[in-house]
Order: structure tokens, then C-alpha cells, then sequence
């Protein structure tokens, strides 16, 4: 088993005395948003190295130069009662990668947001639970990115439009006539009396989890999941955080020899992707059917018959055309969360003493040295005798 050589790594591995609580990571992840550069969070399964036929899973961090590297493990150190030692992450060889994406738009949260809820499960005991022993990884690449909040507020403002925009004001006069041809009243509020509209139950909620989410830093995010077999990446997948939002499947790499470590790059919104799925799937065939025109090979006013002429081959290749780049330009929802929803997935367990973590040698200046020990007794039995 070789190490991945050149990057800048470091592992933390939690003390045996430590209690951690959920969402232990969530002071680290403050620290990396301010710093604005972008960073690799592990989580693998590898053999352990002292013990023959035995599995651990161990946590790594990546960042993107050895300063930061230096900075973030003197500040892990300090926050969290954990090992940090300056080691690069196993390389190991996965046949499947599975890349992630949000189910709905990044405004909706994977956790249950809720000021008034009790202590939260950590969630990333089930996750190291599910993949413990089955030689898989989740990879998480996270940038701060203060611009998500646009997303969001064009979401809440879609949201917010959709009750009283342009729609409205053209069928809510159609269903007063109507209602006036049925010989019922039309929906006028009475004299003296403001009538609020009527706004769904779960769009008020989406309002409501999507200011919170407007209110809390955000990290774009990049999640991987590599392993031998598609069941072992689906069972991680299915441990991840879930609520009004979740994550789904985008693409599945089946090439071999995939290493568990990579290159650290700045994870995207999928703008460019997105603007072309919807722009060129359909204005590529449309242009393709001008440029035919201009050149006399397609001309529309000749379709009038049911038979098979040319010009009605230039149309179905046309649509034919705009379904390939439609598939091919899938629009793909990116992965925007909060502080709150990434220290979901960012963290150390809290079960450790269940779950087959590697563990980390507590430093000497904790331990109390025995003639300290006996000096203390000493001094306490004294007391005792009077």
C-alpha cells in the first residue's frame, strides 16, 4: 500500500477520552470559510497497518498549501481533543465513482433547520457505520462561496412571484367570470375587511428554510463516493443527511484504477453547464434547420403531405437532434450548503468506542505521571486524619 506523495495532508484521529458532540467540526468549518481557499475532507476505509485483517476508517484534510495546512492543525488541535498528525491518506484502487447532486435547488436544506430542536443525532456515525469495512471513501471538496446566496434569493423570490405575478393577475378575472356565470359571488374581499391571500403550507415552509439558509455562510461543495461495488456506494449514499432536500446520483464512473486522493481543485455551481442545457439543446437544431433553409435543402411550407419527403427527414433530424443534446446537457443541481448542513458530513463520530475508528495516543502533558499521583494522596491523607 503506497502513499499519495506531494499534497498537503494531515489526519485526525480522536482521542479515546475525547466526547464529541454533532456537528463537532462546525468552529473548524467558520475558520475555513474565512479563509476562502478550498479544501478536501476524506473519509476512508483502509487496512490497518499494525493489526493483520483488520479495518479502520480514518479521516484526512487536504488544503491547498502547507501554510494553511500548518494554520488548520494548530486550530483542530486547540477546538477539538484529537490527534493531528502530518500524514497523507492511503492510496487505494476503487472500480465505481459515484458523483452526487442535489435532489431540488440548493436553497432547501438536508437537515432539519430548527432553532428550538433538541441535541441533533450525529450523522456521521451512520455514515462511518455504513461504509466501515467495505474498502469504501466519501470525498467532500468545499469552497466558501458568499455568491450562493443569489441562488437563494432568486429562489425565494420565484417562490414569492409565483402567488402574485403575472399569472394571477390574468386568471384570477377569468375565474370570477366563471364563478359570476355559476351564479356565485366573485372572490371580492368585503368592505372594511383585509382579506390575506392564502399562501400553500409547504411554500411557506420553503420561504422559511430558505431565509434561514440565507442568513448562514455557504460552502459550495463537491461529494464522491468510490468503492468496489455500486450496493457499498449506495448504502453510503443513503446514510447522508436527508429533509426537505436530499442528495441524488448524477453520473456513475465505472473506469478501474481510480485512486481514493486526486488533485484539489475549486468545485463549481455548474453555471456554464446549466445555461447550456437550457439555451443550446434546442437553439443548436433550430439553427441547423435556418442554415438548411438558407441553403434551400429545408423548406417548411413543403410539409403539408404524409409522405416522407426531405423535408420532413431534415425535421425529425432536427428533433432527434435537440432530444441527444437534451440528454447530453442534463442540468445538474449544485451542492450549496451552510455550516450547519456540512458539519453533518465534516466530523469525527461521536460512537467511537462502537465503531472501528483509528484512534489517536493522548500526549504526554495530559497524562498525570504517577509521583504526581502519589504526592496528591500524600497530601490528602493529613486532611483525613483530622
Amino acid at each position: 500500500m503506497t502513499l499519495v506523495k506531494g499534497e498537503q495532508w494531515i489526519e485526525v484521529r480522536p482521542l479515546i477520552t475525547a466526547e464529541l458532540e454533532a456537528s463537532n467540526f462546525a468552529p473548524v468549518l467558520d475558520v475555513l470559510y474565512n479563509l476562502a481557499k478550498p479544501y478536501r475532507f476524506l473519509v476512508v476505509d483502509t487496512c490497518d497497518e499494525n493489526v493483520c485483517d483488520r479495518r479502520l476508517v480514518q479521516f484526512y484534510f487536504q488544503f491547498s498549501d502547507e501554510h494553511t495546512r500548518q494554520q488548520m492543525a494548530s486550530i483542530i488541535r486547540a477546538l477539538l481533543a484529537v490527534e493531528v498528525v502530518l500524514a497523507d491518506p492511503p492510496e487505494q484502487q476503487y472500480k465505481f465513482r459515484v458523483d452526487l447532486e442535489l435532489a431540488k435547488n440548493y436553497a432547501l436544506p438536508i437537515i432539519a433547520v430548527d432553532s428550538q430542536e433538541k441535541k441533533q443525532v450525529n450523522i456521521i456515525d451512520r455514515i462511518v457505520a455504513s461504509l466501515a469495512g467495505t474498502n469504501t471513501c466519501i470525498e467532500v471538496t468545499a469552497i466558501a462561496d458568499p455568491n450562493a446566496s443569489l441562488g437563494v434569493q432568486k429562489y425565494l423570490y420565484d417562490k414569492i412571484s409565483r402567488k402574485s405575478g403575472l399569472g394571477k393577475a390574468v386568471f384570477d378575472p377569468v375565474i370570477d367570470l366563471i364563478g359570476e356565470a355559476a351564479g356565485k359571488s366573485p372572490s371580492e374581499p368585503a368592505k372594511g375587511k383585509m382579506v390575506q391571500p392564502k399562501i400553500d403550507p409547504w411554500i411557506r415552509e420553503c420561504l422559511k428554510q430558505g431565509e434561514m439558509k440565507l442568513a448562514s455562510k455557504l460552502f459550495t461543495c463537491q461529494i464522491q463516493i468510490k468503492s468496489n461495488t455500486p450496493q457499498d456506494a449506495q448504502a453510503v449514499k443513503n446514510a447522508l443527511p436527508t429533509a426537505m432536500n436530499h442528495f441524488k446520483t448524477f453520473k456513475t464512473d465505472k473506469k478501474p484504477q481510480q485512486s481514493s486522493a486526486g488533485s484539489l481543485r475549486k468545485p463549481s455551481r455548474h453555471g456554464l453547464r446549466n445555461n447550456l442545457h437550457c439555451n443550446l439543446w434546442w437553439t443548436i437544431p433550430l439553427a441547423t434547420l435556418l442554415f438548411a433553409g438558407l441553403i434551400g435543402l429545408f423548406n417548411p411550407l413543403k410539409i403539408t403531405s404524409p409522405k416522407f419527403t426531405p423535408d420532413t427527414m431534415f425535421l425529425i433530424l432536427a428533433v432527434c437532434l435537440a432530444f441527444c443534446l437534451f440528454a447530453i446537457f442534463r442540468k445538474r443541481q449544485p451542492i450549496v450548503l451552510s455550516t450547519q448542513e456540512l458539519s453533518q458530513i465534516i466530523g469525527l463520530p461521536t460512537a467511537t468506542a462502537k465503531l472501528p475508528v483509528a484512534l489517536g495516543k493522548i500526549p504526554i502533558a495530559r497524562m498525570q505521571l504517577r509521583y504526581e499521583q502519589n504526592q496528591e494522596q500524600n497530601n490528602k491523607t493529613p486532611c483525613a486524619n483530622k
